[in-house]
Order: C-alpha cells, then sequence, then structure tokens
C-alpha cells in the first residue's frame, strides 16, 4: 500500500517550474525529512500535499487514494494534518481556546474536549499557560500551541513545515522529544521539512533532497549526509 506518495509532481508559476517532477514516499509510521537549500521547493511541496495548490501534473496518493487538487479542508477531513513556518494561532484566544478550535465542527462534548486538550497542552509543558491569550507566549512556544491544536484533530500524519525556526534550543528540544513520543507511542507519522540538519538528523532515518525544484536524492539519512550530489547543492548555495 502506498501509505503517503508524491508521484513526478509538476508545478508551475508563471512558467517557471516550482517543483520539476518530485517524487516522494512516506512509510506509515515513521518520520521523514525534507531538506534543501532556499528556493529548493519545499514549502511548494506542502501546499501541494495539502491541497492549497493543484499540480500541473503528476499525483499525490494518501493510503492508496488519489488527494491530488483536493481542497485543504478535505485533506484534512482525511487525516492529514499541517503546521506552518510562521505559526498561525489566534492571538486574541487563550491557549485552551485556540486548542478547542478543531472541535468546533466536530461532535465531541466539551467535558471531553478539554480532557484531550489538557493532555496536549501538558505534553508541550504548555498548560500552567492555558488562560494566557496566545499573543502573550514566544514565537517558539506558539509553535508547539500550534502543533498540539493539530493534533486535536488526531491526524495520521503531520506535515511539520519548518518547526524548528526561529525556536530557542531548548524548545527545538522539547518539538524534537514531542514528535518522538506522538510518533513511538501513538503510531503518528510526520513528514517535515527543515533548514536544521542537526536536528534532521536526529529525527528523521529516511530523507528527501530537494534542489531547484527537483528531488536529488532520497534514503537513508545517513546515507544522503554523504551524497556528493548533495553536498554540492549545499555548498553552491
Amino acid at each position: 500500500m502506498k501509505f503517503l506518495a508524491v508521484d513526478q509532481v509538476i508545478k508551475y508559476f508563471g512558467g517557471i517550474p516550482a517543483l520539476h517532477g518530485v517524487s516522494v514516499n512516506v512509510e506509515k509510521g515513521k518520520i521523514h525529512g525534507v531538506i534543501g537549500p532556499n528556493g529548493a521547493g519545499k514549502t511548494t511541496l506542502f501546499n501541494v500535499i495539502n491541497g492549497v495548490y493543484r499540480p500541473n501534473e503528476g499525483s499525490v496518493i494518501f493510503k492508496d487514494r488519489e488527494i491530488t487538487g483536493l481542497k485543504p479542508n478535505k485533506i484534512a477531513s482525511r487525516g492529514i494534518g499541517r503546521t506552518f513556518q510562521v505559526a498561525r494561532v489566534f492571538n486574541e484566544m487563550t491557549l485552551m481556546d485556540n486548542m478547542m478550535v478543531p472541535l468546533i465542527p466536530k461532535r465531541v462534548s466539551k467535558k471531553k474536549g478539554m480532557k484531550k486538550a489538557s493532555e496536549l497542552l501538558e505534553m508541550a509543558e504548555l498548560y500552567p499557560l492555558r488562560d494566557q491569550l496566545a499573543v502573550e507566549i514566544s514565537g517558539g512556544q506558539k509553535k508547539l500551541l500550534e502543533f498540539m491544536r493539530t493534533m486535536m484533530a488526531d491526524p495520521e500524519v503531520i506535515l511539520l513545515d519548518e518547526p524548528f525556526a526561529g525556536v530557542n534550543p531548548a524548545l527545538i528540544d522539547r518539538l524534537i522529544d514531542i514528535t518522538f513520543e506522538l510518533n513511538q507511542t501513538h503510531g503518528k507519522t510526520f513528514l517535515l521539512i527543515s533548514h536544521d540538519i542537526p536536528s534532521v538528523m536526529k529525527l528523521c532515518k529516511n530523507l528527501t533532497v530537494l534542489s531547484a525544484g527537483t528531488t536529488i536524492a532520497e534514503g537513508e539519512a545517513e546515507k544522503i549526509r554523504h551524497d556528493p550530489a548533495v553536498i554540492d547543492a549545499y555548498l553552491g548555495h
């Protein structure tokens, strides 16, 4: 079964290819990383997977079903959640109220929802701040909040867009620990993009490397870090 597969995706903007034949295969229950220099096409890839952009060619498969071009809400309902490079939280709402937003369209009791929200906030060490407005917490804490809010919908796959960017080292370690816990204990699958190579190497056994909108390497992280094409892509930028 193809769990999450991007197959030969091409995406143009004004005649210029942002993605040119990109393929990524994510196995169920794995933490898979996508790395590459600025302009490699990493965020465009995420936007294709979760329906923000429809590719000009190629397909996105989730659990053997094509989801290419579905709207983001439809893809989310299939079980794919996402965070963003700049955390999208509701600044004028408390952390607890932020956590409850994904449950608004669902038939979940407030008591049950608050219990789950409390457990997730505890995991992120944000529970003591639950009654604070989101505008009052740091950028790194907002990333943690967005991550935990994404988990309220219980997705099977979580797309993490630059989770470590602008985050202090202590919070990076917490993000790594939480990702490992959700993967190992809850069986969640992750696809992440990041410039933070040391953190990616800690988390991911498998990597895909993009450069100028094409896949230049894919496989075991330890082998990829010594790949001449990968080294050249980074040293050349």
